[in-house]
């Protein structure tokens, strides 16, 4: 299988510094949809097999983009992006400024559920586990993934069997990460291009 992991294009959050979870739906900007046209000119000569997509707008519209309306998708719940708990549409510089032991010593961050009653890495990654499972590994499709920053960097540290996922960069906006499985195992190709 070859997967093709790509994060929305800037949504109004992302532009205005606004930590942008699980609850936060905000649609693309302007520079978002170029962000996600220049992806598409990137991965025009794959032909997907299966698309999956998470349904929030900022992801929901990077897909449109990339593969038209004409393409059939599949919207998944386990895609969807982290959840910050009570720190979704907060600005993060107020964040930051509030809970410095959190931002400011990134291996802190996995601990950041207690303040903000969100997600836990391990329990997003047993979402994405659980999704990759349902894919089946060990076939030839080309399978296009339209998620989210903090998803796909807790995805990475599963697939690389990391458990540092800070010490992974958020992939840019509208960029793609593409992992060929090769008897299950995966193999990273390319990094937020």
């Amino acid at each position: 299988m070859e997967l093709y992991l790509v994060r929305h294009g800037q949504s109004q959050a992302n532009a205005n510094h606004i930590m942008q979870g699980a609850k936060i739906d905000q649609p693309l900007t302007d520079k978002g949809r170029m962000q996600a046209n220049e992806t598409k000119e990137k991965l025009s000569g794959i032909q997907f097999d299966k698309i999956f997509v998470s349904p929030l707008k900022r992801a929901s519209e990077t897909a449109e983009i990339i593969v038209g309306s004409q393409v059939t998708v599949t919207f998944d719940p386990r895609l969807v992006e982290f959840d910050y708990g009570k720190w979704d549409g907060q600005r993060i510089e107020d964040l930051v400024a509030n809970y410095p032991e959190y931002f400011k010593n990134a291996s802190n961050f996995k601990n950041s559920w207690r303040v903000s009653g969100g997600e836990t890495y391990e329990k997003a990654q047993k979402r994405l586990s659980n999704f990759m499972n349902s894919l089946g590994l060990d076939n030839n499709d080309q399978v296009l993934v339209v998620s989210h920053g903090m998803t796909i960097k807790l995805w990475l540290a599963l697939l690389l069997n990391t458990n540092n996922p800070e010490r992974i960069a958020e992939p840019e906006n509208a960029g793609y990460t593409h992992f060929s499985f090769y008897h299950g195992i995966p193999i990273l190709k390319a990094y937020s291009k």
